[in-house]
Order: C-alpha cells, then sequence, then structure tokens
C-alpha cells in the first residue's frame, strides 16, 4: 500500500504494555528512561493492519519511540510504479509518521480512538 493510504487508516488501540526488562536494555544502551514498553494499534478491516513499537519515557517526562522500535505487516510502495520502497525505508516513513501522531499518552490510544474516549 501507499504511504498516503497507510495515513488515511483508521487504527483502534489493540494492546499496550510496560516492560522492564526493555527498560534495562535501553538503559544499558545509554538512554536514560523512567518506563519503557511496548504498544500495539490495528485496523477492523478484514485483512488487518498492524503497527506496534517500543517505547520508553524520557526523564523530562516526554515519551519517544525506542531505536528500531517499529514494527508491522506492511511494505509501503511507490505510488506510481507500485514498486516496494523496501523494510528500511518503510520503517523510516512510518516511525516518522508516528512521530506526528499523539500516540503518547500511557495507554497509546490512536488518534480516533482517543476523540471516541474522550467524548
Amino acid at each position: 500500500m501507499t504511504f498516503e493510504v497507510f495515513t488515511g487508516l483508521e487504527f483502534t488501540l489493540r494492546k499496550s504494555w510496560e516492560d522492564s526488562t526493555l527498560n534495562d536494555d535501553l538503559r544499558h544502551e545509554g538512554i536514560e528512561t523512567h518506563h519503557a514498553g511496548y504498544c500495539e494499534w490495528e485496523t477492523d478491516a478484514t485483512r488487518a493492519v498492524s503497527i506496534g513499537w517500543a517505547w520508553f519515557e524520557c526523564p523530562n517526562g516526554t515519551h519517544a519511540i525506542a531505536p528500531g522500535g517499529i514494527s508491522t505487516n506492511v511494505m509501503l510502495i511507490t505510488p506510481k510504479t507500485g514498486y516496494d520502497l523496501g523494510q528500511a525505508k518503510t520503517e523510516e516513513l512510518l516511525q516518522a509518521w508516528l512521530s506526528g501522531e499523539p500516540w503518547q499518552p500511557k495507554e497509546c490510544a490512536p488518534p480516533l480512538a482517543m476523540n471516541r474516549l474522550s467524548s
């Protein structure tokens, strides 16, 4: 699927959890963390799309995506030719997209689900 199609999908929270082992691993790599864990969103479509990531909480309370922490069942393609962009470029684009989404609350709720929860 193209990046444009991907960014138009409606995701719901599949699961989210803290992981003390990930937190320890990140600290061992020199990353200051207070908490760390994993989060996964998915679509409700018959052919579900999912995106998962490892995250950590910085000492100042902000949240960040852990290095190498994106996983998905999607390979992005070019809009004109349909050629796949490869794993590295797909991860790079998805990380950039996810960094701009409001996933940071502890429940890792996706944007549309957050709107429903606050209504």
